[in-house]
């Protein structure tokens, strides 16, 4: 099986008469007035782009044709168009498709010289290889502009080189275009039995009305116009310069994921079986390579095979081919697009018509699709206004807020996609704390007055770093939450307790109006839903059992969501924007209850107003929609690092979270202040910054995405309806099993309360009887020992191996070579299984505990790179180190005569004059220190007595390494040295002996308390990744001292260094460098730590630690490049000192 390959994106090209015929077309979308900005916004953008000669996207209206085309004119109009242009219809290149044959290129960037790497299994091949210099050619001068500043991986022996772009199609087009050797012949002694994909008959007409105009469709997709180049590889807007390029980089990755080759044949197929592919046009277009006319000049035709479709498969997209046709009597142009599938599973071949809206969804070769609808005998599917969906990137799992949000501004869902911020917003706050209290009481039996107010309290303790952050205090938000609650009360009265049938009546809208609801059931709260089958994700406010009905006779019980809003029922766009999410959370509950849910609730507590939501086709096709152009959108600013264009609207945008990260990635990516469209506040905020910081930013930008893109392998394997498919088993435990013998624990702290559940493998020796774990004379593991990557903290998903759902997320508690223990915020439970049986099914049931590969790691390094470039006073100095490469600057040592910390170090006998030194390096830094020493040369006691030294001089340290264990082995030893401080970190990941330090250790009552403790200790410690916690929001410290700093990718050292006027970076880079799992980023760059960038640009700025204090003089000796800096200081290697 094929895997599956990563979703690329391409270029447009214009078309003049393509985009002259678009004004004939019928305009009859129809988005709502809410909606218009978003149009007006694709509209001048689109508009901008046209004025670019490389890339060109018009924009066209939606034709809501009432009529399928009728395809028997398709025959006459390329006979007309081939008589405009015999030239490239007789000499069009035929491109043979063969099973067994590889094509591997080199670069993501489809720019550099391609690798080819040819089976011998064909061994016609060998003549056609003759060919490969001229594909070569041409994707090496497709390099675009982004990607120039990195160098090829070494791995695939290639050359960089550049062309100018505005050459590119023009070479695309005479490559395609070049006469073949021989004429093609049709084999007179072999019969092809084929599927013809685009019947050559009349199409009945598709009703495209809907029961209702939905506020949700989108107008069409600025990289999906009708008018466009319909290549094969489908463009996004968003690829900029990069365009033709990514069209033979996607289309050559395609091939290397299907085990097909491309290869110039001058011979016709000579088997049975073969699809013979070529290039026409079609409406004065290129029509796409591979899904084409017969040899004969027939329609699109694949072969017939057995097309027993997987309903249940992922789909790779092997072509894409853009057809127009005549729409029944009215005679009216209709185009519509056909895919060419292969099913991930069984590996069969079929095919998809995407029609009405749909047409104009992005998909190109080599994305990875799901089919929500069912294929026929032949292997076809239609997508239309009425009938089936189309899921692109399903293994991209999109929030459904962020889908319903994505309405107003794009960009800036997905720059929240990409950078995790720590911003504390107090309305924010309010709401979570709201949905607490209400959720609390929609639970308990006999909610209370009273007894909500005692849990507001609880509520507002648990959350009381949060207050912090926000700089409110706890009794103005316990007044907040007790005027809140008698209408929460009175609501849970109406709608889950009352008995009167009129008092919960609901209106659910024109279609149902209004209905009796009555909540019979509380299922669950916050559920975690995951739908890899739609590509969405979102955790539901309440799921609830509910009996709806005209009245009590003819009433139904539903399972449907129940969203929670703490404001007043807004109008417009954020009314629809609440509506859509709760349309999406039925798809999600549909997936996760098996069954159709159709309805749900929003209730709005300000306002205390309930909304019935019905859930309409039309609605949902506009989601889906806008969820895959998302869903895109994510994708092509991962592998080109383009987002949406800007709002361009000041009003909107000066108020945005974003305007600092999008107004610099804009100026990153060429733009300027008249794209931007925000005139003065767009030079407000970038004109600070130089080319050389702008190419700071592309660079490292692009090297994150390398590396995330790597790490997400391993994540999309969760959200496969298939699981693993030969993954890195170290990464996840299959074939578990719920351990019956301890019962279901329990762990209640005056935070919250975790929910142990205790796993072995199945059939395992705890589950049968205790035997040896081990031979002891071998050391060979038993065969149920849990050998994995998987660790104590780590963050986990339970997933059930049969049924492939995905049921809830919690954190390693434990784990041996015999059981694993996962600690869960709730318990476990089923979605469809009955409270009378619920031990049962999930004593039955065999589970697979996956790694959660947290991405969010290289959102945070994304957010510190940012935070390094905006206008600030705290990060001028450290943007002038870090890219600018300043020389760092130290006090003069005359000024330190009489520095009580000075002297304290000159009096510290267990201190050697290495150390003394570098202590003293530190205690003179203006800006940066670094202290250079291997392993067993004493750099943690080193740091021990640079903390106390600081601390009498009476500075404030910030501690930070990667790990936690690096930041625990130094708190432990300061422990020792009974030095006070604070441990930032879960309780899970911390080290049992420094526990005690943690915030969650100590009865923090108050904001007060926070502040005083703050203040009182002047030692604070954190991971570099979580250095965003709200205890240091708005915190300045004197010193940050990183450990480990040669191990530390760039960006994630960067976070804590915002935190200090002052760094000391210790480490050895001439040891283990940043651990990077994408050769490509390794090689360009990535694998520089910060230590490394500053030592090799300063050296005066180092103080080496020479003596060895855990090797003996022997091996000193014989250490090879460090022998001449390192020396012994004991011949006993047990005397280990740090």
């Amino acid at each position: 099986m094929p895997p599956r390959k990563k979703p690329k994106s391409s270029a447009l090209k214009p078309n003049k008469q393509s985009s002259a015929n678009q004004s004939s077309q019928p305009s009859s979308v129809g988005i709502q007035q809410l909606f218009q900005r978003h149009i007006q916004n694709s509209q001048s953008t689109s508009n901008t782009l046209a004025s670019n000669p490389v890339v060109s996207t018009p924009q066209n209206p939606l034709s809501t044709v009432d009529e399928k085309p009728d395809e028997s004119k398709d025959v006459d109009q390329q006979e007309q168009l081939t008589e405009a242009s015999p030239e490239v219809s007789r000499n069009a290149k035929r491109f043979k498709f063969s099973p067994g044959m590889l094509i591997k290129q080199s670069q993501d960037d489809g720019g550099e010289e391609i690798t080819w790497k040819i089976s011998p299994i064909d061994q016609r091949l060998r003549a056609a290889a003759k060919q490969v210099p001229k594909m070569m050619d041409l994707t090496e001068n497709s390099v675009g502009v982004k990607s120039s500043t990195l160098r090829p991986c070494s791995l695939d022996k290639v050359v960089q080189k550049q062309c100018p772009t505005s050459d590119i199609t023009s070479k695309v087009e005479q490559w395609l275009s070049s006469p073949s050797k021989k004429a093609f012949k049709r084999p007179a002694n072999r019969v092809t039995e084929r599927v013809n994909p685009s019947l050559d008959a009349e199409f009945e007409t598709a009703n495209t009305s809907s029961s209702g105009n939905s506020p949700f469709k989108t107008p069409p997709s600025l990289s999906c116009s009708h008018n466009k180049l319909p290549c094969t590889v489908t463009c996004s807007a968003a690829c900029g310069s990069t365009g033709t390029g990514q069209h033979k980089k996607a289309l050559l990755e395609l091939l290397d994921q299907v085990e097909d080759v491309i290869s110039v044949d001058d011979k016709t197929a000579d088997d049975v079986g073969t699809v013979v592919p070529q290039i026409r046009l079609e409406d004065d277009k290129i029509c796409s390579v591979g899904v084409c006319n017969s040899v004969e000049g027939g329609e699109i035709a694949l072969l017939k095979r057995d097309n027993s479709v997987n309903p249940d498969s992922y789909f790779l997209v092997l072509e894409v081919s853009e057809k127009r046709g005549l729409a029944g009597s009215s005679r009216v142009q209709c185009p519509y697009k056909v895919l060419r599938l292969l099913d991930e599973y069984t590996g069969k071949e079929c095919a998809l018509y995407l029609w009405d809206e749909w047409f104009y969804s992005t998909v190109s070769p080599g994305d990875t699709i799901n089919v929500i609808g069912d294929f026929d005998g032949e292997g076809k599917c239609d997508v239309d206004h009425q009938n089936n969906f189309l899921i692109v990137h399903p293994d991209t799992l999109v929030a459904g807020t962020k889908v319903a949000a994505s309405f107003g501004c794009p960009r800036r869902t997905v720059l929240d996609e990409r950078l995790k911020s720590n911003e504390h917003a107090t309305a924010a706050l309010l709401g979570t704390l709201l949905h607490q209290v209400f959720q609390a009481g929609l639970t308990q039996e006999s909610p209370s007055e009273d007894g909500l107010h005692e849990y507001a309290s609880i509520v507002i303790k648990n959350n009381i770093e949060s207050l912090y952050a926000c700089g409110v205090h706890e009794r103005d938000v316990k007044v907040t939450l007790h005027e809140a609650i008698p209408k929460m009360l009175n609501w849970i009265l109406h709608f889950r307790d009352s008995k009167d049938s009129t008092v919960s009546n609901v209106d659910f809208g024109s279609t149902n109006g209004k209905r009796m609801v009555k909540i019979s059931e509380v299922i669950d709260i916050e559920e975690m839903s995951w739908a890899p089958k739609y590509g969405l994700k979102g955790m539901v406010d309440a799921s609830v059992r509910v009996i709806v009905g005209s009245d009590m006779n003819t009433a139904n019980e539903k399972i449907m969501p129940l969203e929670f809003k703490s404001g007043k029922a807004p109008n417009g766009q954020a009314s629809m924007e609440h509506c859509a999410q709760v349309i999406l959370y039925t798809l999600l509950m549909s997936e996760r209850y098996l069954k159709h849910i159709d309805n749900g609730l929003l209730y709005y507590l300000k306002s205390d107003q309930t909304q019935g939501i019905s859930v309409q086709r039309s609605d949902l096709v506009g989601l889906i929609i806008r969820r895959n152009e998302l869903a895109n959108d994510i994708l092509v600013a991962s592998t080109t690092q383009q987002l949406p264009p800007m709002l361009r609207n000041p009003n909107m945008c000066r108020s945005c979270r974003h305007l600092d990260a999008c107004t610099i990635y804009h100026k990153a990516d060429g733009g300027n202040t008249e794209s931007s469209g925000l005139a003065d506040l767009f030079d407000a905020h970038v004109s600070h910054l130089s080319t050389l910081h702008f190419k700071f930013i592309r660079h490292w930008n692009r090297l994150i995405d390398l590396e995330a893109r790597e790490m997400k392998l391993p994540r999309k394997d969760i959200a496969h309806p298939h699981g693993s498919k030969g993954g890195d088993s170290a990464s996840y435990l299959s074939s578990m099993v719920l351990d019956m013998k301890y019962g279901f624990q329990h762990h209640s702290s005056h935070k919250d309360t975790r929910f142990i559940y205790r796993f072995v493998r199945q059939n395992s020796s705890e589950s049968r009887e205790r035997v040896p774990n081990e031979d002891t004379r071998t050391r060979t593991p038993a065969a149920d020992d849990l050998d994995c990557k998987l660790k104590t903290g780590d963050r986990v998903i339970l997933r059930t191996e049969v049924s492939h759902l995905t049921v809830a997320n919690g954190i390693i508690a434990e784990i041996s070579r015999t059981h694993i223990s996962v600690s869960l915020s709730k318990r476990l439970r089923l979605p469809w299984s009955e409270p009378s049986s619920e031990v049962s099914n999930l004593s039955n049931e065999l589970w697979r505990i996956y790694k959660d590969e947290y991405m969010s790691s290289f959102a945070v390094m994304r957010f510190n790179l940012m935070q390094l470039f905006i206008q600030s006073i705290h990060t001028i100095g450290i943007r002038k180190m870090i890219v600018d490469l300043e020389p760092p600057r130290f006090d003069n040592g005359s000024i330190l005569s009489q520095d009580p910390a000075v002297s304290y170090i000159w009096s510290e006998k267990s201190l050697n004059n290495d150390q003394r030194q570098a202590i003293l390096k530190i205690l003179t830094a203006k800006d940066y220190a670094l202290i250079l020493g291997m392993p067993g040369t004493g750099k943690t006691s080193t740091m021990v007595h640079a903390v106390k030294a600081l601390l009498i001089r009476g500075s404030s340290i910030l501690l930070a390494s990667y790990t936690n264990s690096a930041v625990d082995n130094l708190l432990i030893k300061l422990k020792a040295q009974g030095i006070e401080f604070l441990r930032i970190g879960r309780d899970e990941a911390v080290h049992e002996e420094v526990r005690e330090s943690c915030f969650s250790a100590m009865d923090m009552c108050s904001v007060d308390d926070i502040k005083t403790k703050l203040d009182q200790v002047k030692v604070v410690a954190s991971t570099c990744l979580g250095i965003n916690s709200p205890y240091l929001v708005n915190r300045r410290f004197d010193v940050c001292i990183i450990d480990e700093a040669g191990q530390i990718a760039l960006p994630v050292s960067i976070g804590p260094l915002l935190f200090a006027s002052t760094f000391v970076l210790v480490g050895d880079h001439y040891q283990l460098p940043p651990l990077v799992q994408s050769t490509e980023a390794r090689e360009n760059g990535m694998g520089i730590s910060l230590f490394r960038r500053l030592s090799e640009a300063h050296p005066q700025a180092i103080s080496m630690l020479q003596n060895q204090y855990r090797m003996c003089r022997e091996k000193v000796d014989n250490g090879g490049i460090t022998k001449n800096i390192i020396k012994s200081s004991t011949s006993d290697a047990s005397a280990e000192e740090g």
